[in-house]
């Protein structure tokens, strides 16, 4: 899975990055926060590689505002949203987050289960 999509909000531009591996199940910690460079820019980021929320933001200029885990069934074309990071909380929007998920993956069908 590899996605890089900047979707337009009411609020400004945000940029939806998915890195994970191909096929089947991937599951995975998630940040949402704004750029460094660009604070106009929101991002939401999505790694599977990530062993915790605050390995995901630096190196990519991040400042994180929350963040959670996400679970993608490739097969299926499901997603589910959840969880909270313990170093940044949960993100203020869950429900934003997961209209974002829409919009990048127009052939998923996004839940929010936590």
């Amino acid at each position: 899975m590899n996605v890089d999509v900047e979707i337009s909000a009411l609020d400004g531009p945000v940029r939806v990055r998915l890195a994970g591996a191909d096929g089947g199940r991937i599951r995975g910690k998630f940040v949402f926060g704004r750029l460094r460079s660009r604070p106009e820019v929101r991002v939401l980021f999505f790694d599977d590689r990530a062993e915790f929320h605050r390995d995901i933001a630096p190196g990519r200029g991040i400042e994180v505002s929350g963040g959670g885990w996400m679970d993608f069934d490739q097969v299926n074309r499901r997603a589910s949203i959840g969880g909270s990071s313990t170093q940044f909380g949960r993100e203020a929007d869950r429900g934003f987050t997961s209209d974002l998920l829409e919009k990048a993956l127009p052939d998923y069908r996004v839940e929010v289960v936590s």
